[in-house]
């Protein structure tokens, strides 16, 4: 109660120091109104008219500053938004009098010219009373400067448009954060010699930062939030010769969403410059497809699964189902959703792919309309050694699925597959080259659901990539290990990788495999020399890159097409079609019933030796050692176990393991 009796106390003495202040303005705009009227010799009569006036006109000027939201707001905080309030808090009290101005004959009513000038002198004094507060507290605040001169950074802004211009003012108001802007940069030759906030605008990084222009600048900040990673790549290259750090700005759809502000700018990440100008994807179309569906993600904890499920929500489902068998990263996944997303029906479940009964329980129980199928071991060098594992989740795991597809009638099912399905020399390859041999074998026998492959490159930043990898081994101290110096791979963003899968799901006609035009291959030595200069070190000074040499099932390009695939366009000049010539289904059935027995044999070799029996376009690499049991009765009972097939109705581990 006190607490609360002190809060009525303190909002009724604000609210009682503002009317003073707002009488008080009031009363000097209306004076100076009459005094530039009456060019500054205000008679008796005309006194007596001025203090009439404010009799009738403080009242109505006080409730429409308070109808305006000028007693609520923070007084220290005024932009050209809060103009425009003002404006209106004044404007619409001078407009009623001096409509009235012509029916009556008393006060200031009589006055027009008094009218307008009083107008204009009350926006102004206000105006420049909130401002003189604003100045007050960004000194205040600058005077909180950092102690340690090493954290002071004179910064240049490249970008002098609106969200260049933003930024410098907003690190001008925050001095604290040790960031004073000292020039601006910017390509358009109009702007070049001119100010922005007193910040002279020059034509090149190198001009700016010239010993005869006082510059001093330690850090560079890109202020274009659509830049496109050719320009920031070129930026980057020119600051690194200055021996300035980059930063850069939120992307427009973090600003335009409100997620960040444009002052919390970041260090360049090798993504920015790898990946490429955004590709237009009919959205609209996309959205219809996805509005009011149950849409079903597995592998949802996964970096493209968890993606999926973000662009899916913004789709308006009518609910996302998401599975994944890890705890913690399906978690991670439904917070950020629940929390982006707080109106989209959202559902997460524990499960594993190869557990027909909890699939069938979740399909049967939700009947999702769309499946997109991200679940997959997908590391190439651990699934060499185990390839028994490989092909029981990312084969045996699709075709279970595919198969309750088919038994719940779901429209669209969309697998995810990758450019090493195209002629494999591992055995994560041919596993995701098998899951597409079966789903494209489906097609010639059901129209329901449309089977549909996506396939695509490396993922920027995923998690098992080689930039996490490099990023650890840098922040190690080194060195940088590359596997060959020629080895090349293709590279997308997420957000790329997984419009195209959305894309591809309305664009199928069924039993196709979709690609994406990913540009230009990039050498991995490339790569780590790029992310160790973002790192601001040297290349053989500050740490060393090592050649390996490659892993057994790894191969130094990757392709986009099979021999035996026909290449055909889309309406998106991005995406391609291929079709080709596909198996019956009774015989991949047959291959996949032969297969299962070998999944969990030692015998590694000969387990790849049958997977080219029927994939002939896959290069075995027989390198990698075989497994053996530490205690051979284990061993004994986990290959006498088997799998369990029902029919034609493929396959289910039950029972313990080893």
């Amino acid at each position: 109660m006190k607490t609360s009796s002190n809060m009525w106390v303190h909002k009724l003495g604000r609210l009682s120091l503002l009317s003073a202040i707002y009488s008080i303005i009031c009363v000097a705009s209306l004076t100076l109104a009459f005094e530039f009227r009456d060019d500054f010799t205000i008679s008796d009569a005309t006194a007596g008219m001025l203090w009439s006036t404010v009799f009738w006109l403080l009242p109505i000027k006080l409730v429409s500053l308070y109808f305006f939201g000028q007693y609520r707001g923070l007084l220290t905080f005024f932009r050209l938004p809060d103009v425009y309030r003002v404006g209106a808090a004044y404007g619409i009290p001078s407009l009623l009098f001096f409509v009235a101005s012509f029916y009556t004959q008393f006060g200031i009513l009589h006055s027009k010219a008094a009218i307008i000038l009083d107008f204009f002198f009350s926006v102004s004094l206000l105006c420049i009373f909130r401002t003189s507060l604003r100045i007050y507290r960004e000194k205040r605040t600058g005077m909180r400067v950092l102690s340690d001169p090493s954290d002071q950074h004179r910064v240049v802004i490249f970008g002098a448009g609106h969200t260049g211009a933003a930024l410098a003012a907003d690190l001008m108001a925050k001095r604290h954060r040790s960031l004073t802007p000292v020039a601006f940069i910017d390509d358009d030759p109009f702007k070049w010699d001119k100010n922005v906030h007193g910040l002279k605008v020059y034509s090149s990084i190198s001009k700016a930062c010239d010993a005869n222009s006082g510059c001093g600048a330690t850090k560079l900040i890109v202020a274009m939030p659509a830049a496109s990673p050719s320009k920031i790549r070129e930026i980057t290259e020119e600051a690194s010769k200055l021996s300035l750090k980059v930063e850069i700005v939120p992307s427009w759809e973090d600003l335009a969403s409100g997620r960040k502000r444009v002052d919390k700018i970041r260090p360049v990440k090798i993504d920015d410059l790898l990946g490429r100008n955004s590709i237009k994807l009919h959205s609209k179309k996309v959205i219809g497809e996805l509005t009011g569906k149950v849409v079903m993600v597995t592998g949802a904890g996964g970096t493209i699964g968890g993606e999926l499920c973000r662009q899916i929500a913004q789709c308006n489902p009518s609910m996302v189902l998401m599975v994944e068998r890890a705890e913690y990263l399906l978690f991670q996944t439904e917070q950020k959703l629940k929390s982006e997303f707080p109106d989209v029906a959202s559902h997460a479940f524990i499960g594993d792919i190869t557990d027909e009964a909890r699939m069938d329980f979740l399909m049967g129980g939700f009947l999702p309309d769309v499946i997109f199928h991200a679940a997959a071991h997908k590391h190439v060098p651990m699934m060499e050694h185990q390839p028994g594992e490989a092909i029981r989740n990312n084969t045996l795991g699709t075709a279970l699925l595919a198969d309750l597809a088919i038994k719940y009638e779901v429209e669209r099912f969309v697998f995810i597959s990758t450019d090493k399905a195209v002629n494999p020399t591992n055995v994560m390859g041919v596993s995701k080259r098998l899951a597409e041999i079966f789903l494209q074998s489906l097609q010639d026998s059901t129209r329901i659901p449309q089977f549909v492959a996506v396939r695509f490159g490396n993922v920027l930043g995923s998690s098992g990539s080689v930039i996490p990898t490099f990023k650890r081994q840098i922040e190690e101290g080194g060195p940088i290990t590359v596997t060959h110096p020629e080895i090349t791979r293709y590279f997308m963003t997420v957000p790329e990788a997984v419009g195209l899968v959305l894309e591809c799901s309305v664009d199928a006609e069924g039993g196709e495999i979709f690609v994406l035009d990913m540009g230009e291959p990039m050498k991995i030595y490339d790569l780590a020399k790029q992310m160790i200069k973002l790192s601001g070190l040297r290349e053989g000074e500050d740490i060393d890159i090592v050649f390996s040499g490659l892993r057994p099932g790894e191969k130094l390009y990757e392709e986009l097409q099979h021999g035996q695939e026909t290449l055909e366009l889309t309406e998106n000049k991005k995406v391609f079609r291929f079709t080709g010539q596909k198996s019956k289904e009774c015989e991949v059935r047959k291959f996949l019933k032969e297969l299962s027995p070998m999944l969990r044999t030692s015998d590694y070799n000969a387990l790849k030796r049958k997977l080219h029996s029927f994939v002939p376009e896959y290069v075995p690499d027989f390198s990698a050692p075989n497994w053996a049991p530490a205690h051979a009765e284990v061993g004994s009972a986990y290959r006498k176990q088997g799998p369990e097939v029902k029919g034609e109705k493929l396959v289910s581990f039950k029972g313990n393991t080893a």
